[in-house]
Parts: C-alpha cells; sequence; structure tokens
C-alpha cells in the first residue's frame, strides 16, 4: 500500500491532487481518450488502524452473504412497527434466490432488493460488512479528526477499484466489490457522498461467498486493481483542520443531520475550536 506520510495538514490538498493524477483517469480502449476512475475516501482516527467494518468489529465469526442477509432480514419487521417505515422488502427465500442467481466463484454481490435497507441499517449502528466511504476527500478528513485521539497521526485512505477500467478475478482469491452511491435510504448517505465497499471470499465446499477482510485482498499479478493508498496527517494539526472544514461547512451537523449533531457541532466549535 502506498502511503503519504505528510509534514502538515497544509500538504493535504496536494496530495490529494497526486492521487487524482495518478489514479483519476485511465485511457479508455475502445473510445481511444482518457476515462474518469472513480476515487473514494475513508478517514480514520488513528493512521495505524486497519480498515474494518462494524461486523468485523462485533464479531469474530465468519459470516455468508446469506447468512448475514438472514440476519438482517430478522429484524425488518421490528423496525417497520417501530419507526413507521416500509422497506417491503421481499420474503428472505426470495432474497436466497436472488443471491443464488447472481453471485459465482468470480462475483460477490449483496441482493439490490435490500441493499438500500442494508445501507440504512449501517448508518444507525447495526453490524455491517459494509466498509463506507465518501466521494470527497475533504469529508473523509472531517472524520479523520472529528474525535480527539492520542494517536500521533491521522489517515484517509484512498480507494481505487479499477484504475485502468478494468478488473481482473483469480478463482478462490479474496477481492474487493464496490457498491455504488444510487439508492434510496437514509438521508446521511447523500450528505456524506458514501459508497461502500465489501470484501469477500468464495467457499467452494459452501458454494457462498464468506466476507473477509479487506486487507486479505492481495494485489493482483495481472493487473493493476484494488489499490489503497494512505494519507497520513499529524493530529497535532486537527484544531486547523477542523476550522478549515468549517469554512466548507463540514461539520456533524451537515454530515449527520440531526438534532444530536447539531448539539455535537456547536460543542465542538465551543470547546475544541474555540479562539483562545
Amino acid at each position: 500500500m502506498e502511503t503519504f506520510e505528510l509534514e502538515s495538514w497544509a500538504d493535504f490538498a496536494k496530495a490529494v491532487a497526486d492521487v487524482r493524477a495518478k489514479f483519476g483517469t485511465h485511457l479508455h480502449p475502445h473510445a481511444g481518450g482518457r476515462s474518469h476512475s472513480t476515487i473514494v475516501f475513508r478517514g480514520q482516527s488513528d493512521s495505524e488502524w486497519k480498515l474494518k467494518t462494524t461486523l468485523e468489529r462485533a464479531s469474530d465469526e465468519r459470516y455468508s452473504i446469506p447468512g448475514y442477509v438472514g440476519r438482517a432480514d430478522s429484524v425488518v419487521n421490528q423496525i417497520e412497527s417501530t419507526t413507521g417505515r416500509v422497506w417491503s422488502l421481499p420474503s428472505y427465500p426470495e432474497m436466497l434466490n436472488e443471491i443464488l442467481r447472481t453471485q459465482d466463484s468470480m462475483r460477490a454481490c449483496l441482493p439490490l432488493s435490500c441493499y438500500g435497507y442494508l445501507v440504512y441499517l449501517r448508518h444507525h449502528g447495526f453490524p455491517s460488512p459494509l466498509l463506507d466511504w465518501t466521494n470527497s476527500p475533504y469529508i473523509a478528513a472531517y472524520f479523520a479528526f472529528e474525535q480527539a485521539a492520542h494517536a500521533d497521526r491521522a489517515a484517509v485512505f484512498a480507494f481505487i477499484e479499477m484504475p485502468d477500467g478494468t478488473k481482473a478475478l483469480e478463482e478462490g482469491e479474496p477481492f474487493i466489490s464496490r457498491m455504488g452511491p444510487f439508492i434510496t435510504t437514509h438521508t446521511r448517505h447523500f450528505a456524506q457522498k458514501a459508497s461502500y465497499t465489501i470484501a469477500t471470499k468464495w467457499d467452494e465446499n459452501e458454494k457462498s461467498h464468506y466476507f473477509c477482510s479487506h486487507h486479505d485482498v492481495a494485489p493482483s499479478t495481472t493487473i493493476v486493481q484494488d489499490v489503497l493508498v494512505k494519507i497520513t496527517i499529524p493530529r497535532r494539526d486537527r484544531i486547523q483542520a477542523l476550522r478549515e472544514l468549517e469554512d466548507y461547512n463540514i461539520n456533524r451537523y451537515t454530515l449527520f443531520q440531526t438534532e444530536d449533531a447539531l448539539v455535537y457541532a456547536l460543542g465542538l466549535r465551543a470547546f475544541d475550536m474555540a479562539e483562545t
């Protein structure tokens, strides 16, 4: 994994520009020009932390895609009854059939019929195999610096699934799938410009994909793909970064849009970011 260790927050914009210049476009094999390569970003308070989903943090158990979808489906009735929100999910047997139709040893995908619901669960604290990213490096930077921490450096990761516009999969090897942003779900998904990835490995005996760590995915020997870049920033620049991001109207309230988030953002202004 390529790493940029910045001397200060002031170097962040250039580091992002360098990543975009290196991975942001690729030659289109048929159109004869250059095409855009999607880059997504994720902020973490400690540069030493690995990329971990909330499902990995919650349990050491190994979950298949059908097994996890079954767990998620088991709580939908109570959520609908309590919140008044109706998800109109297919029955679990129908979702299982969708999984079996769309996956094989070279393809893994959460069923699109419940994807919006799974994102909703992720945003509300249900253990999730979805690792959340954002299209904005500055939103990622906010999440890297929002919480006070004892670490020396924060990190913003960049992930580029297909820098060259193509992807080659080796049967039986773990790989990362990026799930797109175009779904109907919680409003904070759009406020945060969110996208998601899942990391899976095919189990030939079970004929199913099981979730695994993003760090289990080894670089391909045949093509440039699933590229991770880590930009680390000194945490001593936390307040400078938060003040600059506030100038861009990036704060907890604009990203979460709840009363709790509003009060949190005001508290951060009144104490951590207050001029002395």
